[in-house]
């Protein structure tokens, strides 16, 4: 019975190292990289309207990347 979990595990791997969601989480990660940075400069500026602003459109981000790993994963998988 652990046998075919393990191979069930390595499937899954398999089809979620795909193109699609490498391009998707990248481009998601370099999105956030850089409202980060743009984050720590307002704050240093001490301008708490951006920072805020710039916190919400992480969490945006964020789940764009989810919604968009969510249909790969249905594409995928067929359900």
């Amino acid at each position: 019975m652990v046998s075919s979990g393990w191979k069930t595990m390595s499937r899954n791997t398999e089809k979620a190292s795909k193109t699609p969601v490498i391009v998707l989480v990248g481009i998601g990660a370099i999105i956030d990289v850089i409202l980060i940075i743009l984050m720590f400069k307002f704050a240093d500026e001490e301008n708490l309207f951006m920072v805020l602003l710039i916190s919400a459109l992480i969490g945006v981000v964020a789940f764009g990347i989810a919604k968009g790993l969510v249909s790969i994963s249905k594409q995928n998988y067929g359900k």
